[in-house]
């Protein structure tokens, strides 16, 4: 899919909303990995320091909406992520540490490479690298959540199930309001719904989901999030 020439007004337009979801997102990582690290003191620092990454990368996509002459839409971006972020917040206020880390660790994580994933080739020659060096670090975070759940699985296992009829849904739900806007900067929305399944299918295999029960759940979710 060709996106609109970065200079044009419609590309401007479209980048606005689609930089101010990665802004506001990468924000709201920050927040969440500070509070796991208020729930998880023995990796505190390890929390802080993945935290201050997603908060470097909050500024860096600040400043290629700058290069190109758009503004993030964060207004938006905070009425999409919203519901997200409150699921997080209700796992915090009832001690579910398992949901907090799904939805932070997997299921933003598994979204955030899947868009970025799509996004860097039809990227401009100033965020192309940007993107890269942000794709890399997503793919720790997603790997923290993952080393953390592994060993506990067969204890958490309806929990992490439970989070994700819960979350996926609502992740995949925003993508409505911004099919036209991905379109528009080169991403095919349907694209990027399947690779958001393939991830997410991929790290709860790599938590100890069985093949088939993982790949049963992720088609599930995208499908009543998509009808």
């Amino acid at each position: 899919m060709s996106a609109a020439p970065y200079d044009s007004p419609a590309y401007r337009e479209a980048y606005s909303r689609i930089n101010g979801m990665v802004v506001v997102g990468e924000g709201l990582a920050d927040r969440h990995f500070r509070r796991l690290a208020q729930l998880l003191p023995h990796d505190r620092e390890e929390l802080l320091r993945l935290g201050a990454m997603e908060a470097r990368h909050a500024r860096d996509f600040v400043g290629c909406g700058r290069n190109l002459g758009a503004k993030a839409d964060s207004s938006l971006a905070h009425r999409l992520l919203a519901p997200l972020h409150q699921q997080f917040q209700e796992a915090e206020a009832r001690g579910d540490l398992v949901s907090c880390l799904v939805i932070q660790c997997l299921i933003i994580e598994c979204f955030a490479v899947a868009a970025y994933r799509l996004y860097l080739p039809v990227a401009d020659p100033y965020a192309k690298p940007i993107t890269a060096a942000v794709m890399a670090d997503e793919q720790e975070h997603l790997n923290y959540g993952e080393q953390w759940l592994r060993p506990r699985f067969t204890a958490v296992a309806d929990q992490v199930e439970a989070c994700a009829q819960r979350a996926v849904p609502v992740a995949l739900g925003m993508l409505e309001q911004l099919r036209g806007d991905l379109a528009t900067i080169g991403i095919d929305p349907t694209e990027l719904v399947a690779e958001f399944v393939v991830l997410f299918q991929e790290s709860l295999q790599a938590i100890g989901t069985d093949e088939r029960a993982a790949r049963r759940l992720v088609n599930r979710l995208a499908a009543r999030a998509l009808a």
